[in-house]
């Protein structure tokens, strides 16, 4: 029988895959919202920031969110 490689079943996660996928789900999250945030503020005539702030934390909490889902934590 050849030595198997990569031993353990396919379910559990590399660290270096979760990283990424952290990282990834942050960042993506936070610039994605926070320039529909400034968006929306420029549409709407928002003060300067309040748009970006409000999607950047909205941005946040929907990554976290999905990292959670993800991660089964």
């Amino acid at each position: 029988m050849a030595d198997n490689p990569h031993p353990g079943s396919s379910d559990e996660h590399s660290s270096e895959g979760v990283a990424g996928a952290v990282i990834g789900y942050l960042l993506a999250g936070i610039v994605v919202w926070g320039f529909l945030g400034w968006l929306a503020g420029e549409l709407l005539g928002f003060p300067t920031g309040i748009g970006i702030g409000v999607g950047m934390m909205l941005g946040a909490a929907g990554a976290i969110y999905l990292i959670m889902k993800r991660l089964g934590a």
